[in-house]
C-alpha cells in the first residue's frame, strides 16, 4: 500500500506536468493557428448560459435611464443637460472625457452648464498601469477635463477592464475596476458608475465600497433595445438625441432618476457603428461571439444596477480552487489506478464514463450556484485534472515508468516480429 501510494502522488506530479507543459505551448501560442476551436471557445464561460440564457427576464429598471448623445458637440450636450435637468434626475452622468479644448462657442455653453448645476459626473481616464506591487498607486496618470470644466463638475473614471491591446481589437468586458490610486494624487479615484450610485444611495454605495474589492464582476442584467443582439433588451429605457432636443417623453420619466448620456450610435438601433460597443455575457452567441451587443454606456448602467440592488457577485477565491484540484487529482488518481490495477481489461470503459459523470456534475453544480446564488465556484482546475488523467495515467505507467526499469528498457530495442500471428 506505501508503494502504491507514492505511486499515486508520483503519478498525479505527472498530471500537473503536463498541464505546466500545455500551458506552456498556450503562453506561446505554438499552435494558435490550428486552433479555430479552442479560439472559438476561449471567451466562454459557464456563467454566460446563466446570464444570456437561464435567468428570467428582469423587470424594466425604475432607477436608470440612458440618453443616447450620438455625434453630439459639447455645446450640443451642454443644451441636452438643460433639458434633462428641467426633470429633475438626481443625477446626470456624461460618458465623455473632456481633456482636450474645443472653440470657445462650444466650450463655453457647456461650462455655463456645468456651473449651472452640482449633479452633472463627467468622464476621466486612468492611463498607464503601473505593474510594480511596492508602490501605493495603481496607475501613473489620471486624464481628467479640462481645468474650466473639472471644477464645475465631478468626475469619475470610465475605463473598462477588456484583454484587448487597442480600441480595434475583439472587447470583452466581464469586470470592472471600481477605485485607484494614480500617482501624485492623494484622493482614491473612483469608477464612473460608482460616482453615479452615490448620487443616487450613498448608504448602498458605500456598502459597495466596504467590500474591499478593487475589482468587481459586473452582474449584468439587461440591455437596451438592440434588436435581438443580447438577452434581455428592454431592461433600460432609452432616449435619442432628437427626443430630449424635442422633449418627446413623459415628466415623470427622468424624476429622481440616474441619467446616463453615451453613445449609443447614430441613432437608436444603429447597426453599423462598432464605436464603444463590447461583447458581454448577454450575447446571445454565447459561443463562438460574432457581434458584440453592448454599448459601454449601457455597461456602466449595468454597474449601477448591481450597485443599488445590492445584487453582486461572489466567487470561490482561486487558492480554494486550487486545492480542491490538487486533493481531487489525488483522489481520482488512486481511484483509477486501482482500477487500472484490479480491472484492466474494463480501465478505459469504465474512467471514460466516469470522467464525463464527473465533469457534467461540476458543471451542473456550477451553473446551479451561479443561478440561485450568484456564486461563481471555480473549479477550472478540478476539471482539466478530471479529463488528463484517464490518459494520463497510462502513459505513465506504459512509458514514465517503463523508462525507469532497466529490463523493459532493453525490451524496447527487441522488436516481437511474430506478433501477428498470436
Amino acid at each position: 500500500m506505501r508503494r502504491f501510494l507514492l505511486d499515486t502522488i508520483l503519478c498525479s506530479l505527472f498530471i500537473f506536468g503536463i498541464m505546466g507543459l500545455f500551458s506552456s505551448v498556450t503562453y506561446f501560442r505554438i499552435f494558435d493557428v490550428l486552433d479555430p476551436i479552442g479560439e472559438m471557445f476561449s471567451d466562454f464561460e459557464l456563467s454566460d448560459v446563466v446570464m444570456s440564457q437561464l435567468r428570467e427576464a428582469p423587470l424594466a429598471s425604475e432607477d436608470i435611464v440612458v440618453v443616447n448623445i450620438s455625434n453630439a458637440n459639447r455645446e450640443e450636450i451642454g443644451y441636452m443637460i438643460q433639458i434633462l435637468e428641467k426633470y429633475d434626475p438626481v443625477v446626470i452622468g456624461v460618458d465623455v472625457t473632456f481633456a482636450a479644448p474645443k472653440p470657445y462657442a462650444e466650450d463655453s455653453v457647456f461650462e455655463q452648464t456645468l456651473a449651472m448645476y452640482d449633479n452633472v459626473v463627467i468622464g476621466s481616464e486612468l492611463r498607464l498601469p503601473v505593474l510594480d506591487d511596492s508602490k501605493d498607486y495603481g496607475f501613473d496618470t489620471l486624464v481628467i477635463p479640462t481645468e474650466n470644466l473639472a471644477r464645475n463638475a465631478d468626475f469619475g473614471f470610465v475605463n473598462l477592464l477588456t484583454d484587448a491591446e487597442n480600441q480595434d481589437d475583439v472587447k470583452f468586458c466581464r469586470e470592472l475596476v471600481l477605485r485607484a490610486r494614480v500617482k501624485g494624487i492623494e484622493e482614491e479615484q473612483l469608477a464612473f458608475a460608482v460616482k453615479l450610485a452615490q448620487y443616487k444611495d450613498p448608504e448602498a454605495t458605500q456598502v459597495f465600497l466596504d467590500r474591499g474589492n478593487l475589482i468587481e464582476t459586473i452582474n449584468y442584467k439587461g440591455n437596451v433595445m438592440d434588436y435581438g443582439m443580447s438577452s434581455f433588451g428592454t431592461r433600460y429605457f432609452a432616449l435619442d438625441i432628437h427626443e430630449v432636443f424635442n422633449e418627446s417623453f413623459t415628466e415623470d420619466l427622468l424624476k429622481d432618476k440616474v441619467v446616463i448620456m453615451c453613445f449609443l450610435g447614430r441613432y437608436l438601433g444603429d447597426k453599423n457603428t462598432r464605436q464603444d460597443l463590447y461583447f458581454t455575457p448577454l450575447n446571445k452567441n454565447y459561443v463562438g461571439k460574432s457581434e458584440p451587443d453592448m454599448f459601454g454606456g449601457v455597461i456602466h448602467a449595468n454597474t449601477v444596477s448591481m450597485i443599488l440592488e445590492e445584487d453582486y457577485i461572489e466567487y470561490m477565491p482561486g487558492s480554494y480552487g486550487t486545492m480542491i484540484g490538487i486533493l481531487g487529482c489525488l483522489i481520482i488518481v488512486f481511484c483509477f489506478k486501482w482500477i487500472y490495477g484490479a480491472l484492466p481489461n474494463w480501465y478505459d470503459g469504465i474512467t471514460k464514463v466516469v470522467q464525463l459523470i464527473l465533469v457534467a456534475s461540476i458543471s451542473i453544480m456550477s451553473l446551479y450556484y451561479f443561478e440561485n446564488y450568484n456564486y461563481k465556484v471555480e473549479l477550472t482546475l478540478l476539471i482539466v485534472v478530471i479529463a488528463l488523467s484517464g490518459d494520463s495515467i497510462e502513459v505513465y505507467h506504459g512509458l514514465v515508468k517503463n523508462l525507469f526499469s532497466k529490463r523493459k528498457r532493453s525490451q524496447l530495442f527487441k522488436i516481437h516480429r511474430n506478433f501477428w500471428k498470436e
